[in-house]
């Protein structure tokens, strides 16, 4: 690396863990902040390179398309599932071996677990720590482990993508509902005071941290969450679709006055 010769690849990735650790860090890290100058040139950011992929085996797109100049990609494993990124088979190697697969095509994942706690540190690590599955491995997953809800993995990759902060996709002043009722995870009771406010009036995550009495950063992840799991509308979206679907109503109702004989108007 320019300028640090003498810096490995684990010495890169244990300062970015660090920086990543606390809210604070997570919120310097996605401004920009801690973005290596080298990736931003090149307009691809270190720390999701795609993986160097066999000369033999048909190519596969990376989990993580190229970014704009100064836009800083996933900060982990987590945020780039939660984004939308993996439309390919993947798999993801935990620090104790757990291998967890996510099946796009069936809408699926396969994991040891049906419990989504264990996935943390799984999910914690690097973005380009994904790795492209073929299918044959696809296929052993599929046997070895019974294939869970793909939007069960998005809800808790979201969940725990940026802890505390609004993610990048979201806006503090926006407001948001749930468009409809979730079944909340055993593992997480907390979030039906939060889900029975968001079901109501669309409202900001400050609002719903009045309403519910929960704290601002549950608040915000449960909405990361939700919107990973497509389960999250923003009312300006809404009520610009209301006004399309309204304008195009009364245009076809002047179009079909129109076309009817003068008599008959």
């Amino acid at each position: 690396m320019q300028g640090n010769q003498d810096m490995t690849l684990d010495s890169e990735q244990g300062l970015a863990s660090s920086q990543r650790t606390t809210a604070a860090g997570l919120e310097a890290w996605l401004s920009g902040v801690h973005a290596e100058p080298a990736a931003l040139e090149a307009g691809v950011d270190a720390d999701i390179a795609p993986p160097i992929e066999d000369a033999s085996l048909p190519p596969v797109a990376p989990i993580v398309d190229q970014t704009e100049a100064g836009v800083v990609g996933p900060v982990n494993a987590a945020e780039a599932v939660a984004m939308g990124m993996a439309t390919t088979a993947r798999k993801l190697v935990g620090p104790d071996g757990a291998e967890l697969v996510i099946d796009p095509e069936r809408h699926a994942y396969h994991f040891e677990s049906t419990s989504l706690k264990p996935l943390l540190a799984i999910l914690q690590q690097s973005a380009k720590q994904w790795a492209p599955v073929y299918s044959e491995a696809l296929n052993a997953a599929r046997a070895s482990h019974p294939a869970q809800p793909l939007e069960r993995l998005l809800w808790f990759a979201g969940l725990v993508a940026t802890p505390g902060i609004l993610g990048r996709q979201l806006s503090r002043g926006e407001r948001y509902k749930l468009t409809r009722w979730p079944e909340t995870e055993r593992e997480f009771p907390k979030h039906f005071r939060i889900a029975k406010e968001m079901v109501k009036e669309p409202a900001t995550a400050d609002q719903i941290v009045a309403a519910s009495g929960m704290p601002y950063e549950e608040v915000v992840d449960y909405m990361n969450a939700s919107h990973a799991a497509g389960r999250l509308a923003a009312a300006s979206t809404e009520q610009a679709t209301t006004d399309a679907s309204q304008q195009a109503s009364r245009g076809s109702r002047l179009m079909a006055r129109l076309n009817k004989p003068l008599f008959a108007r």
